[in-house]
């Protein structure tokens, strides 16, 4: 019995080494499930992040092919016509304006290419006094009420007011995401 409780330790170390060496690996893999996507919008790991869609509400939903609720942060859920009418597909980069007075929320600038343009042209003309929803992977994070410039035509402004990390993880990925979505043709072949 003696022989039994000297080798219970040694029996015990080997299966916390083994377990330890499984439990890294399941770690591992854990971790590298968000690690092992690539910043390189050209390469196949790459997986885009924050990415940008803009819909019409449906105020009287008709429980249609093309309607879908979605829910917000903070619980809320807005029903949305699931044809996108501007995407990050058109957003070349992006950057943050800060409301002044208030910098808990925080507005968005896109640099679009000319498809955009036309798109967002269309989006201002027929949604000239509604909102629209911004949905940012999934979610909805708000809406606005969609505006042209004649001072700078390739940027528009959504003024949506968002948190400031959502916006900084916009920016950061808008022109990854632009890459991704348009790809160089001349890698094709």
């Amino acid at each position: 019995m003696r022989r039994l409780l000297w080798l219970l330790p040694a029996v015990c170390s080997l299966f916390l080494i083994a377990g330890c060496e499984e439990f890294n690996q399941i770690m591992r893999d854990a971790l590298n499930d968000e690690s092992s996507f690539s910043d390189d919008p050209n390469s196949e790991d790459y997986q885009p992040r924050y990415v940008v869609g803009i819909f019409s509400i449906v105020r009287y939903p008709r429980a249609s092919e093309l309607e879908k609720e979605i829910q917000g942060l903070d619980g809320r859920t807005v029903w949305i016509n699931t044809n996108q009418n501007f995407s990050s597909k058109n957003i070349r980069d992006a950057r943050v304006v800060s409301r002044p007075g208030n910098p808990d929320l925080c507005d968005l600038q896109f640099r679009i290419d000319r498809f955009g343009k036309l798109q967002w042209q269309i989006l201002a003309g027929r949604y000239r006094d509604e909102p629209v929803a911004l949905v940012i992977d999934g979610i909805y994070f708000g809406s606005f009420i969609p505006e042209t410039s004649d001072r700078q035509p390739e940027w528009v402004t959504l003024r949506v007011g968002i948190d400031p990390v959502t916006a900084k993880g916009v920016v950061k990925y808008a022109s990854k995401n632009y890459l991704y979505y348009n790809p160089d043709t001349r890698s094709w072949f």
